[in-house]
């Protein structure tokens, strides 16, 4: 028996039915949005991310900063703002301000807690230029200026040199660790180190004698930098372990070449 099938076309809607259809989905969207972004203003001002807490990362003990002080420099008001809302740029700016700060990290730590960690400076010696200023010299060549003078560690005096250069200020320092750092003779301490032209480095160096004195001397190297680094120290480790032993104190050592080493003793010894 034969079967009679209707087909019936889909409804097509009409263009300004499309175009309701279309507005009314766009205002939910923005409805939900609208919605989601209140819930998140609510979040942020809710007292739960207040911002209660500054914590400073310990310091070393010579830094000069204390935590009191870099809290003031911070300059963060606690319990005035949330912590979502609170810049960070301006407290490192203002850290940044002070010459022993070297860099700072800041952070939040959510629901209310701000760290900060400060980049310490780390001065290894005085530099005196040419003018008569003094600055701060680390290890990697930087020199940095703080006319109050607050650093409690006793440091070397270097002159002679010049802040413009730090790649010569790198190899200073590390002439400096190789010749006169406790790998040397224990207790050998350099006070002062300076460059001429025309006599070459001289450094003031003293120890304590056998006989539990100091002994203060001038070394006369006679040579530029890069010449000097290469004299062999060992037999200057020598001579002055021979006479510390004896507690024959020297009142200066030319080292020449490195080859023939003089010592003129003090009178009296």
């Amino acid at each position: 028996m034969a079967q009679a099938y209707h087909y019936r076309k889909p409804a097509v809607l009409q263009p300004e039915h499309r175009s309701g259809r279309n507005i009314l989905y766009w205002f939910l969207g923005f409805l939900v949005l609208g919605m989601i972004g209140f819930g998140v203003k609510q979040a942020v001002r809710s007292s739960l991310f207040t911002l209660r807490t500054v914590v400073v990362e310990p310091l070393s003990s010579n830094y000069p900063l204390s935590r009191e002080q870099v809290l003031q420099m911070a300059d963060v008001r606690v319990g005035m703002s949330s912590l979502f809302e609170l810049k960070l740029a301006p407290i490192e700016a203002r850290l940044l301000e002070h010459p022993w700060v070297k860099g700072v990290v800041v952070g939040k730590q959510f629901p209310g807690t701000l760290s900060l960690r400060v980049v310490e400076r780390t001065p290894v010696a005085l530099l005196t230029e040419a003018n008569g200023k003094v600055l701060y010299l680390e290890s990697d060549g930087s020199a940095f200026e703080d006319k109050s003078m607050v650093y409690p560690g006793e440091l070397p005096i270097f002159t002679g040199f010049s802040s413009t250069r730090p790649e010569v200020l790198r190899k200073l320092n590390g002439f400096v660790q190789k010749w006169f750092g406790s790998g040397m003779i224990p207790g050998l301490k350099l006070s002062s180190l300076s460059y001429d032209e025309k006599l070459g480095l001289r450094a003031m160096i003293s120890y304590p004698m056998k006989n539990q004195r100091i002994m203060r001397t001038v070394l006369e190297l006679g040579l530029n930098l890069e010449d000097a680094a290469e004299l062999p120290m060992e037999r200057l480790k020598k001579v002055l372990e021979y006479i510390g032993q004896r507690s024959q104190p020297a009142s200066k050592i030319w080292l020449g070449n490195g080859k023939k080493i003089v010592v003129k003793f003090s009178r009296g010894s």
